[in-house]
């Protein structure tokens, strides 16, 4: 048998009141293997990742023992004992750039921290299409993309010989997903052993290994990839892999093209030393109506949303709301902004972090007339498939995928005019994504509200948009 690099034994996590997270769960990662995590939504993968690290969530209480490179079984209650064998033994690219990166610290002395020798952050930079100056920025002014090849890129020089990649593909462009799955090979390939969780289907079947599928804290099933993947045996298996955008029905519809809810003229954006990112850009997004915008990981599709959402001002041109040009105008957007607003990319930035979601929403009843959260808010959270039970925590202790839905239902509660969704399913797993992109599809046909999608996913825009505006890589 195959001796094991990393061993979780028996792992349980309970909420404060008492709810099962993760429910007795033993995996192990084969030395110089691949385990790769799949599942839903807040099914409890990446806080096994957590776990594994001692790197829980105040709040939660942990069972179990985890086993890493041959040391001697740690209880996962020992968060100091399991942070002693960070960067040694095990290091993680986690889900969340922003989280992971210090916006105060240039790029290059963050990967030199995490163990890259000076000469080598170049070129490991370099191999995932960053410019060499990316080595000197900020975090923060990277796109996420950017940010997540950023960790990837660090992972390639470190020596570890275990590495914990939760959702390493996410936000990527489809280019960027083929060197990143290449740059995990490469860690096989050289005998590091590697445990990935990921939504991503193309991301599961290209790596080697074994696959274990998640649900409700527990492994459904668990075997070689290239089994469970063509002959899954759980039903919850099939209709995961059902739920891929490559099979969802096409749902376009005719838009009125005389009934805007925001256009925009000449727009044109660049940074002051990284070139222009577009010019002279002209869209149009009826009411009723989806348009999506692609393109390579910082080629600005987010920071046109930004511009379209009066956010950020472009360097020319004009963006109408309702007839009003915000641009030249820009007092008119105060009293429209509630009617215009944006599904983020990284969804957790966008609640208050110390206060619990019940409250948070319990506040919009002084941002807009006549809402009565106890009323409306029940009946879109189960269209949402949220845990009622969500409301008493705080934006740390929910994952990426809840959090993202809790925000669109924050979004809806306010009636929209328009939605900016950037890369909004990116942290959802695919029944899910399908769910949500269903229900926003279903609200835009019914509320006559206006939709600009931002994704890397071609599949996914074929499927839900009426319009494609793509914009090309960064100079």
């Amino acid at each position: 048998m195959t001796e094991a690099a990393l061993t979780i034994s028996h792992l349980s996590i309970h909420d404060r009141s008492g709810a099962a997270l993760v429910d007795d769960v033993s995996l192990s990662v084969p030395r110089g293997g691949v385990l790769t995590l799949i599942g839903e939504t807040g099914s409890g993968k990446s806080l096994i990742a957590q776990a594994v690290f001692g790197l829980l969530p105040a709040g939660l209480s942990v069972s179990g023992t985890i086993t890493i490179g041959g040391h001697e079984s740690i209880p996962a209650s020992e968060p100091k004992r399991l942070a002693a064998l960070w960067r040694e033994q095990i290091m993680l690219i986690p889900q969340e750039p922003s989280a992971a990166l210090d916006p105060t610290m240039r790029v290059k002395r963050q990967m030199a921290l995490a163990g890259l020798q000076e000469e080598a952050i170049k070129p490991a930079l370099a191999a995932f299409d960053l410019p060499g100056s990316t080595a000197d920025a900020y975090p923060f002014t990277l796109s996420g993309g950017m940010a997540q090849r950023v960790l990837v890129a660090s992972a390639l020089g470190v020596g570890a010989p275990i590495i914990v990649a939760d959702e390493p593909t996410k936000g990527l462009d489809s280019d960027r997903v083929t060197q990143a799955i290449a740059a995990l090979k490469r860690l096989s390939a050289a005998g590091r052993s590697l445990l990935v969780i990921t939504h991503d289907r193309r991301l599961a079947e290209e790596l080697p290994g074994e696959l274990a599928i998640i649900r409700n804290g527990r492994v459904v099933e668990h075997g070689p990839s290239a089994g469970l993947l063509s002959a899954p045996q759980s039903d919850y298996a099939r209709t995961w892999l059902a739920a891929d955008p490559r099979h969802w029905p096409r749902c376009h519809r005719c838009c009125d093209m005389t009934s805007l809810a925001l256009s925009a003229h000449g727009l044109s954006f660049g940074w002051p030393k990284g070139g222009m990112l577009f010019e002279d850009l002209d869209l149009h997004l009826p009411k009723g109506g989806v348009l999506a915008i692609s393109g390579p990981s910082g080629s600005g599709k987010s920071t046109l949303g930004d511009i379209l959402l009066g956010l950020r001002r472009p360097m020319a041109g004009s963006v109408e709301w309702g007839g009003l040009d915000i641009v030249a105008m820009p007092s008119a957007i105060p009293p429209l902004r509630q009617r215009y607003q944006k599904l983020h990319q990284d969804p957790i930035t966008a609640f208050v972090p110390h206060l619990t979601f019940a409250r948070q929403f319990l506040a919009l009843e002084d941002v807009k007339s006549g809402l009565s959260a106890a009323r409306d808010l029940p009946p879109l959270l189960e269209r949402l498939k949220v845990n009622h039970r969500l409301m008493n925590r705080r934006p740390c202790e929910v994952s990426g995928g809840e959090a993202q839905r809790l925000a669109l239902a924050r979004i809806l509660l306010l009636d929209p005019v328009a939605i900016v969704a950037d890369e909004p399913t990116s942290r959802l797993d695919p029944v899910v994504q399908r769910e949500t992109m269903q229900l926003l599809r279903a609200t835009v046909d019914q509320q006559g509200l206006g939709l600009v999608l931002i994704s890397h996913d071609q599949p996914l825009l074929a499927a839900i948009a009426d319009e494609h505006l793509a914009l090309g890589p960064r100079a």
